[in-house]
């Protein structure tokens, strides 16, 4: 489930702050540009991975639907199919997942 908007900010702004306060990070720019950077990171992680899982479920119930050799239309389990699809897929973009 994705965070909100204000918790993804909180996160960065807190993310920032402990970076600097143990410095780890020293700014070149003002923190709130940091802070935006890091938004705009998370957002995009985010936006990959809920695309990740959009293709791995397109593609798990195609295979439900066309079945596996050897396995019983009614022993494929979606939630488990649809899992080792968002792995696979995740794996081939480099997305840890």
């Amino acid at each position: 489930m994705r965070p909100s908007a204000s918790q993804i900010e909180r996160v960065a702004a807190a993310l920032v702050r402990r970076l600097v306060d143990q410095k780890l990070l020293e700014l070149d720019v003002p923190e709130p540009t940091v802070q935006s950077r890091f938004v705009a990171l998370l957002n995009k992680n985010f936006d990959e991975e809920e695309a990740i899982e959009r293709e791995a479920q397109a593609e798990a119930e195609k295979l439900i639907r066309q079945g596996a050799p050897g396995v019983r239309r009614e022993e494929l389990d979606l939630r488990r199919v649809e899992q080792l699809v968002k792995q696979r897929i995740a794996k081939a973009k480099g997305f840890a997942l």
